[in-house]
This record gives structure tokens, C-alpha cells and sequence, in this order.
């Protein structure tokens, strides 16, 4: 099993296979350091514990940082629908900061499913389950050009 530690729940077989192993071949994800928890039909969920490095002042997680966290759940949420998508905008609310060491949850679900455009939303969380961001963003869905 590829995301041995990832939770599939109800997707097909197949193509949580198959998401999982574009996870674990994705550089970004694998350079930042960041783990599957779930995949679920429009939905998915990931966490990160961030080092000093993802710091800006005083140990604060940096906000591009949660963005991209926010960014990559609603993607892999249209994803776990078996959709290819880029973002076209995505709007953020922040509330509380996140400092260093301290695990992050990031978790997504689709809210719309156009012909062209999805709608997806996003929670970040820390390990207290304190409410840190929340985003909206649209995607565009493209064809797999790979």
C-alpha cells in the first residue's frame, strides 16, 4: 500500500491508489513535509508540523505557508473525485497565529461541482483544534496532461 498511514474513506480503490502515488511523487509536498490523513469522495484532510525554517517573527508559521495548506486541501478534495484542477482565486480569513512545532491540520471539502468550475472549502486547524484560517476557493477543471 502506498499511504500506508492515509485513511480512504470510500473512494474507490483504484484511484486512491493512484492519488496516493501522485502524493508521494509531488516534490513540493514531499520537500515541505507534508502527510495524507484522509481521502474521502470530496473531501481530504492533511497535517504538517512546522520547523523554524516555515517561521517568520517570533516563531509565527508564515501565512503563505497556511495559504498553500489551504490551497493543496480543496485541490486534492476536487481531486479525490477523480478531477484534475488549478486554482483560479481563493479568498483567506485569518484568525490566530501557529508557531513552530506545533502540528497543523488542514481539511477540505467540495461545496460545488460545475461542468467547468468547482467550489471548494478549507478549515486550518492546530493540534487543539483551534480554528486558524479558513479559506473559499474556486477551481478550474482541466484535462490530465500528463
Amino acid at each position: 500500500m502506498i499511504c500506508s498511514e492515509t485513511e480512504n474513506r470510500g473512494i474507490n480503490d483504484d484511484l486512491f491508489n493512484s492519488l496516493c502515488q501522485i502524493w508521494n511523487g509531488s516534490p513540493v509536498l514531499q520537500t515541505l513535509g507534508v502527510k495524507l490523513t484522509y481521502l474521502g469522495p470530496g473531501e481530504m484532510g492533511l497535517k504538517l508540523c512546522p520547523g523554524l525554517e516555515y517561521t517568520t517573527v517570533k516563531e509565527r508559521v508564515h501565512g503563505g505557508l497556511s495559504a498553500t495548506l489551504l490551497d493543496t486541501a480543496m485541490g486534492w478534495a476536487i481531486m479525490s473525485l477523480g478531477h484534475s484542477c488549478v486554482t483560479v482565486d481563493m479568498y483567506t480569513n485569518y484568525y490566530i497565529p501557529t508557531f513552530r512545532d506545533n502540528e497543523i491540520i488542514a481539511e477540505a471539502q467540495v461545496t460545488h461541482m460545475g461542468k467547468r468550475t468547482v467550489v471548494a472549502e478549507a478549515n486550518l486547524y492546530n493540534n487543539k483544534r483551534q480554528l486558524l484560517a479558513q479559506s473559499r476557493g474556486t477551481f478550474a477543471l482541466v484535462a490530465d496532461d500528463r
